[in-house]
C-alpha cells in the first residue's frame, strides 16, 4: 500500500491493516469496522477521516467549524469527510449540534483505534496557536468547561465526552488506499487547513 506521507508522525500501512476491522459506533449504537468508513460507495472515491480528541474539547471545537466553513470540504462531490471522536455514541448529537457540522460522525469509546495508531496521549498545548483556533488560550478553555459539565460521567467509560489527554490525527483516503496521514503529537496539533488543501488538491 503506497502511502504519500508529509508527516514523519505518520500512521504506517501495517498499523492502517491491523485497524481496517476494529469497529466504530455511530449515533444509534450500530457499530461498523473501521475499513467501511472508507471503502469508496456511491460515487464517493476521496475520504477525509479526522479523529478528534475528546467531544468537550474546545481546541477541537474549532477545528471542526474551520472544517465545517471550508466550502469545498462540504461540496466536493466525491469527497467525505467523517470525524471520530472517543466518547459515548449518545455525545455525537450533541457535538453535532454544537458545531453545526454536516460531517458524519462516529466514536471509538475504548480508543482502540487511537492506540493503533499510535496517537499520542497527553495535555501538552504545543509551542504556538494554530490558524484554526482564532481564541486565546483562555477563551479556548472557558469554552470547554461548560462542555465538559453538562456531558457528565459515566461509571463504565469515565467522561462521556472521552478522555481529556487523548489527541487525534487525520488520513486521507483515494479509493480506498491511505494517501496522507498525520498524528497529533499535542492537543493543538491538527493539521493545518492551508496543509489539508494540498494534500487533497483543493
Amino acid at each position: 500500500m503506497a502511502a504519500a506521507n508529509s508527516h514523519s508522525n505518520a500512521i504506517t500501512p501495517e498499523q492502517l491493516q491491523q485497524a481496517s476491522d476494529l469497529e466504530v459506533i455511530n449515533a444509534s449504537g450500530n457499530k461498523h469496522p473501521f475499513k467501511s468508513l472508507y471503502t469508496p460507495a456511491d460515487g464517493i472515491t476521496k475520504h477525509l477521516i479526522v479523529f478528534i480528541r475528546h467531544f468537550n474539547c474546545g481546541s477541537c471545537q474549532h477545528y471542526v467549524e474551520a472544517l465545517t466553513s471550508h466550502k469545498q470540504l462540504t461540496s466536493t462531490p466525491d469527497l467525505k469527510v467523517i470525524l471520530i471522536g472517543c466518547g459515548q455514541p449518545s455525545m455525537i448529537e450533541v457535538y453535532k449540534d454544537r458545531t453545526k457540522t454536516p460531517f458524519e460522525i462516529f466514536c471509538d469509546p475504548e480508543r482502540k483505534l487511537y492506540k493503533t495508531f499510535g496517537m499520542t496521549v497527553n495535555t501538552e498545548s504545543g509551542p504556538k496557536k494554530p490558524e484554526y483556533i482564532k481564541d486565546s488560550m483562555l477563551a479556548v478553555t472557558l469554552r470547554s468547561i461548560p462542555n465538559v459539565l453538562f456531558s457528565g460521567f459515566s461509571p463504565s467509560w469515565g467522561p462521556k465526552g472521552g478522555d481529556f489527554s487523548q489527541n487525534g490525527g487525520e488520513l486521507y483516503f483515494v479509493g480506498g488506499e491511505m494517501k496522507w496521514s498525520h498524528v497529533m503529537m499535542h492537543t493543538r496539533d491538527h493539521a493545518e487547513i492551508e496543509e489539508l488543501e494540498k494534500v487533497m488538491g483543493l
